[in-house]
């Protein structure tokens, strides 16, 4: 029996794990072949067509960089493995997701996209705390960002679809600065909602400086994702200093444990595959954080 104390790689999770074995790696990099094939004695390829050929997986996972998803996905579908695990984003533009989408629907086959915080228990914590109101009744969110709308925004926007569900309302554009691509900008927006609720996305300038933040404020109290990746919780009570007025006090702090996410996307994979789970995180919702960004960018188009 493996122990699977944490992974922050792929290649970590599923071979931490005791319900999957890995049978083949595909990989450019010379060094890492070495590692691959020294240390862990599995065999490496440097072409992934060749690789399906060969190997015949069933799982395959897909862990590569951003503009290199499109031709991959299409490649893996060709050889029917029984699940696909691909990094976000599922591709660099609307038009592929979803002629991915499609073409996995014909297949029939399962394909789940890692949008980190869907296999989480942190989030879905929150989650449940929008569901039954402890927050009361939501005013304000807020996002900190940077490194690109679809690159790293997409996450949060998947978590706005998620808790709070799509805008058919305003969508404001205020900047857009660089992204780490030419063609992925950092866009900063509001989503105003028909019940006043305003989303505020604001984008920071790419550096390697690792930062993200989240705020969800109610009435009744507040919950925020800090930038030492912590979730802070707070109620509302009685401001001792002003009679009268109430403030948010801080009643409790506690670190997200990342390291935790791909081990449980595997666990959930095998549930998958097993019949005893349904996907967290399915291509499908990409459909919709893409139509969201398209608009993003349409709004940004007509303000210039």
């Amino acid at each position: 029996m493996k122990k699977t104390e944490g992974a922050l790689t792929h290649f970590k999770a599923f071979n931490d794990s005791d319900k999957f074995e890995i049978v083949s790696a595909c990989e450019i990099r010379k060094d890492i072949q070495e590692i691959i094939s020294g240390e862990y004695k599995i065999k490496v390829f440097d072409d992934f067509r060749r690789m399906c050929e060969e190997s015949k997986p069933e799982v395959i996972v897909i862990a590569s960089n951003d503009e290199s998803h499109f031709e991959i996905l299409k490649t893996a579908a060709d050889f029917s493995p029984r699940l696909v695990f691909c990094e976000k984003p599922l591709a660099l533009e609307y038009i592929e997701a979803k002629e991915i989408i499609e073409l996995y629907s014909e297949k029939n086959i399962p394909l789940q996209v890692n949008f980190t915080r869907r296999f989480l228990d942190e989030f879905y914590g929150i989650e449940k705390m929008l569901r039954q109101k402890e927050l009361g009744e939501l005013e304000s969110v807020t996002f900190y960002y940077s490194r690109g709308l679809i690159h790293n925004a997409s996450h949060y926007l998947d978590l706005v679809n998620w808790y709070i569900g799509e805008t058919e309302k305003n969508l404001i554009n205020v900047s857009v600065k660089d992204g780490l691509t030419k063609s992925d900008g950092t866009y900063s927006f509001d989503m105003i909602y028909e019940n006043g609720l305003e989303v505020r996305f604001i984008g920071l300038n790419p550096s390697k400086l690792s930062f993200a933040e989240v705020d969800f404020i109610g009435t009744k109290g507040r919950v925020k994702f800090n930038y030492k990746n912590e979730i802070e919780k707070y109620r509302v009570k009685e401001n001792e200093m002003f009679k009268g007025y109430s403030s948010y006090d801080l009643y409790e702090s506690k670190p997200v444990r990342f390291e935790k996410a791909l081990p449980n996307a595997a666990e959930n994979i095998y549930g998958v595959l097993n019949g005893s789970s349904e996907l967290k995180s399915p291509a499908s919702n990409s459909i919709k954080i893409f139509e969201l960004i398209n608009r993003i960018r349409e709004n940004q188009s007509c303000q210039d």
